[in-house]
């Protein structure tokens, strides 16, 4: 009895876990669409408190600092249609009034026999303008306890800490992550995926984890009855 209350209490639990997952990400598309609509805020050094431009439509003018480009290995394609695997490109955005913002320029495909032998693309000069989604951290991947900052100084890393990255470089790092959609001619693909892109999934699982718990309550039920039913019968007999 104990096992069994212990497995629906954990079974439940997961099943809240994954609806909040899915609202989360329902939410956040319907932020998103909200604040679409408004005109893009221009990014700029000295912006400590950057947590009013999470999911904001921002605007950075300036120069790449292309020597700084890092490629976040191992990540699909960001619409959720093409199975190869890739790399994120990121580079830092050296701003006009001397701050930086890092920003996610877009994905591209990986050699499929050779990580390291990558791909060319154009190699921006010049001041640029750049628009797109403020994000408050670089997308991750799960990585078996590796630490960003042991990655320091590599290319090819599987994940950034945005923090630890500012540490590294020595730059005045803006601390949000510009996620591009203006096409600068790079060849770059950035047709991310959608905020609430596997909502559908985690109602799946949610589903999944009640209906595990709605079974063990049937069979505690059925098992306790068939129980009940055996203690009774001697006695029945007896009498």
């Amino acid at each position: 009895m104990i096992a069994a209350l212990a497995v629906i209490a954990v079974t439940c639990a997961l099943g809240n876990w994954q609806l909040g997952r899915a609202h989360e990400k329902t939410d956040r598309a319907g932020r998103l669409a909200a604040l679409a609509v408004q005109p893009p805020v221009d990014l700029a050094a000295g912006q400590a408190d950057v947590a009013p431009l999470v999911d904001r439509h921002v605007r950075a003018r300036g120069s790449f600092d292309n020597d700084r480009t890092v490629l976040l290995d191992n990540r699909p394609h960001g619409n959720g249609t093409d199975s190869r695997a890739g790399f994120l490109v990121l580079t830092p955005l050296k701003l006009a009034d001397g701050g930086q913002v890092l920003v996610l320029r877009g994905w591209l495909p990986r050699d499929a026999q050779d990580r390291t032998r990558i791909a060319p693309f154009p190699t921006l000069v010049g001041e640029v303008t750049v628009e797109g989604t403020a994000l408050a951290a670089v997308p991750r991947v799960y990585s078996l306890g590796q630490d960003p900052a042991a990655e320091a100084g590599r290319k090819i890393r599987q994940n950034i800490d945005l923090a630890a990255y500012a540490r590294e470089t020595g730059a005045p790092l803006l601390p949000v992550v510009l996620e591009q959609s203006t096409d600068t001619g790079d060849g770059l693909a950035r047709d991310w995926a959608p905020a609430d892109f596997g909502a559908d999934r985690h109602y799946g699982y949610a589903a999944q984890w009640f209906g595990l718990a709605a079974l063990t309550v049937v069979l505690v039920v059925v098992l306790g009855w068939r129980r009940a039913r055996r203690d009774a019968g001697p006695a029945t007999a007896t009498e």
